[in-house]
C-alpha cells in the first residue's frame, strides 16, 4: 500500500512537471516571438547590442526547453535481486593520490559482500609504496608494461584498458581512489544485469568532505538525482567514470568493434590515397578498380571475423593477403595492357612480338607473382595495407581498447558509443559510495575545466547528432550536456547588458515598457518555478551561482576543444591546498566591479536629473546588483579557508569494528 501511495505521488508530481514546462514553453514562445518581431531597438547604435542580447535569451529558452525533454519521463529504480556466483573485478584507479587515502578505499573494497570477488589496485604511477599496501591487504596490483613505452598513455581510459586485458570478471566495478564503497554495492546493482542489453549501472558520487556552505559548487543533487533518473527514462543515463558497474561483454564488444571500424577507415583511405596515385600514373580510369574491389572485399571480412570474435592475428592476415591481392590486380592489369600491345605488333608482321605475346600469355599469374614480388615496399599495396601494421595501430599500446580514448572525459564518450551499438543504460539512485571533493577553488576550477573541455571534444569528434545507432531521445541528452558548456557565452552577454545600458543610456529594447513586463515577468517566474518543483527540494542555489560565476572557464574550454583539439588529462588534487585564488578569477572580479560602477553611475544620473529613463536605469541596476551578487560567490570562495579545526572523516558505518571493538 504505501508502495502505491509512493508511486501515485510521483505520478501527480510528473503530470505537474508536465504541465508548468508546457505552460513555461508557450510564455517563453510568447516573449521571444515578441522580443524578435516588436521590441529589437533598430537604432544603428543599438541593433548589435540588440541582437546579442535576443540571441543569448534565444540560448538560455532553448537551454531550458531541453530540460524539459530531460525530466519529461524521468525512470525511478529499486534494485532487483542479484545472480549468484558470478565474478567481479574491482578496479581501484590510482595515480599520484596518498596513500593513506588510498587505503581507505581499498580496504573497503576488499570487504564488499559479494563471492567470488576479485580487487586490483590499478596504479598508473608504478609506486612501489602501493605494491606494498596490495601485497597488505591480499589484493592485485596492474601497472602497465614494457609495450607503453613511448606510446600514448590515455590517461584513465589507458590504465582501464590494459587491466581489462589482463583480468576475466564478469563485470567489473571501477572506483576512483578516494570513493570508499559500502558493502551491499554490488548486491544492490548486480540484478540489473538480468537483462543481457545492460551495459552499465551507474551509481550517484557522494561527498563527505563538503565544506559547510559548500563554497565550491561540488555537490550535485540535481545531476545525481532528478537529471540522470530523467537521462534514464531516454535510456541514455551516463556512465560517470567511478561508481559504475559494467559488463565486460559489452566493453570488449565496443573496443572491437571501434577498432574494425578504424581499421575499415584506414583501409578506405589508403585505398584512396593510392586510387589517387594510379591515376596520377597514368590515363587509364579502369587501372585501380579490380584492386579497389578486393581491397574492400578484405576490409569487409576482416570486420566480419572481429565483429564474430575472431583473433586479431586472423583479421590482420585477411588484411594482408588483400594487400597483396591487389599489386596482383594492378600488375595483371598492366600484362594485359603489354599483351594486348604485343597481339597488335604481332598482326602487323612482328614475328618477334608474336611469339613474345604467346609466352607472356602462358606464364601470365606467374610473371604477375613475379612483379608484385619484385616491385612490393614503398608505394605498393601490400605496403599500405600491411595487416600486422594497421593491426598494432602505430602509436598506440594495445590494439583493442574498451574505454574510448577520443576524449579526456573518457566515461561519457564510453557511454555515446556503447548507447549508439544498441546497449542499455541504468541510473540506480541510491547512495553506495562516499569520496572527496575539491576543497579549493584551484582544485574545483581544474576539475570543471577538464569536464568542460572533454565533454566538447565528445562534440567535435563525434557526430552526436548524426551517430549511427543512436535514438532521437539519446541525441538530445547527450546534446544537452554538451549544450550546457555554450552558456559562457549567454552569460557574457547578460553580465554585460545591464553594463552597457547604465553607462550609454542604449537600450536593446525599444522602450521598458508595460509589454515587455506584461511578457518577461510570467516567463520569468514560470521558468524559476519549472526548476525549482523539478528540483523537487534539492536545493539548486549553488549550482545557479556557478553556472554564471564559471562562464570565463567555459568561454576557454571551448576554444581550447576547437582549436587545440586535445587537453592533458590533470588529476583533481585530494588534499587541501590553502592559498589566495584571486588570480584565477580575475575576469569574474573584473564584471563585477564593473557592474557595480555601472548601477551607481546610473543611479547617480537619476538622482541629479540627468537621466529621466528612471524605469530603465531602476530595472537595469537591479540586473546589474544581483550579478554581482552571484559572482560573489566564487570570489569569495577564492578566498575561502576552512573553519579551524576541519579534518571531514568518513562515515563510521564503511569501517565495520572487530569483536574488541577496533575498526
Amino acid at each position: 500500500m504505501d508502495e502505491q501511495r509512493a508511486e501515485g505521488r510521483r505520478m501527480r508530481r510528473s503530470r505537474l512537471f508536465r504541465l508548468l514546462a508546457l505552460a513555461d514553453l508557450a510564455a517563453g514562445l510568447s516573449y521571444l516571438s515578441w522580443r524578435y518581431a516588436r521590441s529589437l531597438n533598430t537604432d544603428p547604435r543599438a541593433l548589435w547590442f540588440a541582437i546579442l542580447l535576443v540571441a543569448a535569451e534565444t540560448y538560455a529558452f532553448l537551454d531550458s526547453v531541453l530540460f524539459m525533454v530531460t525530466l519529461w519521463k524521468p525512470k525511478r529504480r529499486v534494485a532487483p535481486e542479484p545472480p549468484e556466483g558470478v565474478l567481479v573485478d574491482v578496479y581501484v584507479t590510482t595515480y599520484d593520490e596518498p596513500v593513506d587515502l588510498l587505503r581507505l578505499t581499498v580496504e573497503a573494497a576488499v570487504r564488499i559482500d559479494w563471492s567470488p570477488l576479485r580487487v586490483y589496485v590499478l596504479d598508473d604511477g608504478a609506486r612501489p609504496a602501493v605494491r606494498d599496501l596490495c601485497a597488505s591487504l591480499s589484493c592485485g596490483y596492474l601497472t602497465r608494461g614494457e609495450e607503453w613505452k613511448g606510446r600514448a598513455r590515455h590517461a584513465k581510459a589507458g590504465n582501464v584498458n590494459n587491466a581489462l586485458l589482463q583480468t576475466a570478471g564478469e563485470f567489473v566495478l571501477i572506483l576512483d581512489a578516494d570513493q570508499i564503497p559500502v558493502p551491499a554495492i554490488l548486491r544492490r546493482t548486480l540484478g540489473y544485469f538480468a537483462d543481457p542489453g545492460v551495459a552499465f549501472v551507474q551509481t550517484p558520487q557522494y561527498f563527505y568532505n563538503l565544506p559547510p556552505g559548500d563554497p565550491f559548487g561540488c555537490d550535485a543533487p540535481l545531476f545525481y538525482g532528478p537529471i540522470q533518473q530523467g537521462k534514464d527514462g531516454w535510456n541514455a543515463a551516463f556512465f560517470c567514470g567511478s561508481n559504475a558497474v559494467l559488463r565486460r561483454e559489452a566493453l570488449m564488444r565496443l573496443g572491437l568493434s571501434e577498432y574494425a571500424r578504424k581499421v575499415e577507415a584506414e583501409v578506405a583511405a589508403a585505398a584512396a590515397r593510392m586510387s589517387r596515385a594510379g591515376r596520377r600514373r597514368g590515363p587509364d580510369p579502369a587501372r585501380g578498380k579490380a584492386a579497389r574491389a578486393v581491397l574492400a572485399e578484405a576490409a569487409r571480412r576482416a570486420r566480419a571475423l572481429m565483429e564474430a570474435g575472431g583473433t586479431v592475428e586472423a583479421a590482420a592476415e585477411v588484411l594482408r593477403r588483400g594487400g597483396r591481392e591487389a599489386d596482383r590486380a594492378l600488375a595483371a592489369h598492366d600484362l594485359a595492357g603489354i599483351l594486348r600491345d604485343l597481339d597488335g605488333l604481332g598482326r602487323a608482321g612482328d614475328v618477334a612480338a608474336a611469339s613474345a605475346a604467346e609466352a607472356v600469355r602462358a606464364q601470365m599469374p606467374a610473371i604477375a607473382a613475379e612483379v608484385t614480388d619484385r616491385t612490393a615496399g614503398p608505394g605498393s599495396y601490400a605496403d599500405g595495407f600491411d595487416g600486422s601494421r594497421l593491426m598494432a595501430r602505430s602509436g598506440e599500446a594495445l590494439a583493442v581498447e574498451a574505454l574510448s580514448t577520443v576524449s579526456v572525459t573518457e566515461d561519457m564518450a564510453t557511454a555515446l558509443k556503447l548507447h549508439s551499438q544498441g546497449w542499455k543504460s541504468v541510473f540506480h539512485p541510491e547512495i553506495l559510495a562516499y569520496g572527496l571533493a575539491p576543497e579549493d577553488l584551484g582544485a574545483a576550477l581544474t576539475q570543471r575545466l577538464r569536464w568542460a573541455q572533454g565533454t566538447l571534444q565528445v562534440l567535435f569528434r563525434e557526430p552526436v547528432l548524426f551517430r549511427k545507432g543512436l535514438r532521437f531521445g539519446q541525441r538530445l541528452q547527450y546534446l544537452t550536456t554538451i549544450n550546457s558548456y555554450f552558456s559562457g557565452f549567454a552569460q557574457a552577454v547578460f553580465l554585460l547588458s545591464p553594463v552597457f545600458f547604465l553607462f550609454t543610456g542604449i537600450a536593446p529594447v525599444k522602450a521598458w515598457s508595460l509589454d515587455f513586463f506584461l511578457r518577461f515577468v510570467p516567463f520569468f517566474l514560470l521558468n524559476k518555478g519549472m526548476f525549482r518543483f523539478a528540483a523537487g527540494g534539492l536545493s539548486t542555489k549553488r549550482g545557479e551561482q556557478y553556472s554564471m560565476g564559471l562562464f570565463p572557464l567555459w568561454i576557454r574550454a571551448v576554444f581550447g576543444a576547437l582549436f587545440h583539439g586535445s587537453s592533458v588529462f590533470q588529476v583533481t588534487p585530494k588534499v587541501r591546498r590553502e592559498g589566495n585564488y584571486l588570480s584565477r578569477v580575475k575576469v569574474q572580479a573584473a564584471f563585477a566591479a564593473l557592474s557595480v560602477a555601472a548601477a551607481a553611475y546610473g543611479v547617480t544620473r537619476v538622482l541629479l536629473g540627468y537621466d529621466l529613463d528612471w524605469i530603465g536605469v531602476a530595472m537595469n541596476a537591479g540586473w546589474a546588483c544581483y550579478n554581482t551578487a552571484m559572482l560573489s560567490v566564487i570570489l569569495r570562495a577564492a578566498l575561502y579557508r576552512a573553519p579551524a579545526g576541519w579534518d571531514p572523516k568518513p562515515p563510521a558505518f564503511l569501517f565495520p569494528k572487530d569483536e574488541k571493538g577496533a575498526p
